[in-house]
């Protein structure tokens, strides 16, 4: 990270960083700071002596990914589920994949988007794709079909909630 990023540490010395997840439905401190340790013996097997060159170390428990953002239920990174009911059924548009909101020009490209969080970025590909492609040669057309099929869904749903509401 410092070579890319010189102010990520001193003159001489690089950073590191590693992470790793509790098993599902783990998410006190003493578990978090048991894998921790876990961890750092896993490194020092590999790179003996490693430990002694640490300068510094901070642990980010699931208490405190959750306490920085609320979202981070229990500490799950991707701020939400990958199960099928969230891929499918709770979504701004229909389908997998649609990173379109009725704002023009608003793409989602987070882990609250499909395909869901992680650490893998497809989130944030899938978003800048249909930027692109909406601003691309066949831009207008695509905006305008992807408006269109928008506002009907939304109008759709407005007339649902009426006729139940």
């Amino acid at each position: 990270m410092t070579t890319a990023d010189p102010s990520r540490s001193p003159a001489g010395t690089e950073s590191a960083w590693a992470y790793t997840h509790l098993p599902r439905g783990v998410d006190d401190a003493d578990s978090a700071d048991e894998l921790a340790r876990r961890a750092e013996d896993v490194l020092e097997r590999f790179a003996p002596g490693f430990g002694a060159r640490v300068r510094h170390r901070a642990v980010r428990r699931p208490s405190d990914l959750e306490d920085a953002d609320p979202n981070l239920v229990h500490g799950t990174i991707n701020g939400g589920t990958a199960q099928l009911f969230q891929q499918l059924v709770f979504r701004p548009v229909p389908g997998p994949g649609r990173p379109e909101t009725p704002v023009a020009g608003l793409y989602l490209g987070s882990s609250s988007a499909h395909p869901g969080g992680g650490v893998h970025g497809a989130c944030g590909w899938f978003a800048a794709r249909a930027a692109l492609r909406a601003h691309g040669p066949a831009g207008l057309l695509h905006r305008a079909a992807t408006s269109a099929a928008i506002e009907l869904l939304q109008r759709s749903r407005r007339d649902e909630e009426r006729v139940s509401g």
